[in-house]
């Protein structure tokens, strides 16, 4: 397919930086298939914290420019779509001159937010991408909900990751025909199965390394577990905040030689290490649809995931168990369960077949030039 001459512009805080070649992965495969058929330009936002620990690093190109806010940590969140936007009006020069067919902004709020604030000056068709946290938390602050509900109404299309960020949005007073739901894909290329499973009691978890991801609860889940299965193993992958706290917490168990914190690995790793597990464990405490939970099921790999957000619409009974948010005990006997269970290899591959990111894109492309 021909790229088309004008650029589409995306804006977002969601994509890979020097420091943080692993970030976003979801996004970044999206963009570049787009970028197939397509010029894509990017403006990255950085808060600026981050861009001053890195400035060094921050080198644009002719498609990819940094863009560095304020704003005041753990203080007026509502401003920062403010800081946003004047922020962006510095690129305004840059961004008027690449003459783009649309904009996406990828992120709710505060991305969207101030991406629409921006589009008052250029006037180009506006699509939105909602993801998860950037809706479900967000709209629980009402000025935080206001501002979206007067900007994103705004948009030509939002697409959301789940029908459960639809039903949110279209709550807090977005006009339902705005709404598309649009669930993310998965790299067959990347992630596929293995023919045997080299263990059987094998759990990888994939995600930050923060409270709402239900790390606590993992690691209490499996501290109960293990005593009853001493070969019980658990590969953690992802950085965060409480990284340092479960590793002292699993030096204190004596769990060494079961639990791996594996850090931030690139995309092809975190297949290998899901291919090779037994079970994928997410007990977040909200969610939108995590694609760790589609490239598993691509993986063969059955998942123990939370009742949150748009979970439930991509895990049935024969992929995965469902368990309320927050309880290790509950977390604990669905690992046991799933342990004790006969998964279908065939089941999972087929129930995985239904999310492409050919077919995400397509949808996007669709919208685009309609």
């Amino acid at each position: 397919m021909p790229v088309t001459k004008k650029p589409l512009l995306i804006i977002t805080n969601l994509y890979p930086v020097p420091w943080g070649v692993n970030r976003a992965s979801f996004n970044k495969q999206q963009f570049d298939l787009i970028a197939q058929s397509r010029d894509v330009k990017i403006v990255l936002l950085l808060p600026w914290k981050e861009w001053l620990n890195h400035r060094t690093q921050c080198q644009g190109s002719k498609n990819i420019k940094y863009c560095p806010y304020f704003y005041i940590p753990k203080f007026g969140r509502r401003f920062v779509p403010a800081f946003q936007f004047f922020s962006l009006l510095w690129l305004l020069p840059w961004i008027k001159k690449q003459q783009s067919s649309a904009i996406l902004a990828s992120w709710g709020f505060p991305d969207a937010v101030a991406v629409s604030m921006l589009n008052r000056f250029i006037n180009l068709p506006l699509f939105v991408k909602v993801h998860g946290t950037d809706v479900n938390e967000n709209s629980q602050f009402p000025a935080r909900s206001n501002l979206m509900k007067k900007w994103l109404n705004k948009a030509n299309t939002i697409f959301c990751a789940s029908k459960a960020l639809a039903t949110v949005l279209q709550d807090k007073g977005i006009e339902k025909h705005k709404l598309s739901v649009n669930y993310n894909g998965v790299n067959p290329e990347v992630f596929y199965p293995i023919a045997q499973k080299p263990h059987c009691q094998h759990f990888v978890f994939v995600g930050s390394l923060i409270k709402t991801k239900g790390c606590n609860e993992l690691l209490g889940a499996f501290i109960q577990l293990k005593e009853k299965f001493p070969k019980m193993k658990l590969d953690i992958l992802g950085e965060g905040p409480m990284k340092a706290i479960l590793a002292d917490k699993i030096v204190q168990h004596g769990l060494s030689d079961s639990i791996r914190l594996l850090g931030s690995v690139p995309l092809a790793q975190v297949a290998q290490y899901t291919r090779q597990a037994n079970f994928l464990v997410l007990p977040s405490y909200r969610e939108g649809v995590p694609n760790v939970l589609l490239e598993s099921f691509a993986s063969a790999t059955p998942v123990i995931a939370t009742n949150v957000g748009g979970i439930p619409e991509v895990v049935n009974d024969d992929v995965g168990l469902l368990v309320e948010a927050k309880s290790e005990l509950a977390l604990a006997k669905a690992m046991e369960k799933a342990m004790n269970q006969t998964w279908s290899t065939e089941a999972i591959l087929q129930h995985a077949s239904k999310f492409s990111w050919q077919t995400n894109v397509q949808h996007v492309l669709d919208k685009m030039d309609k």
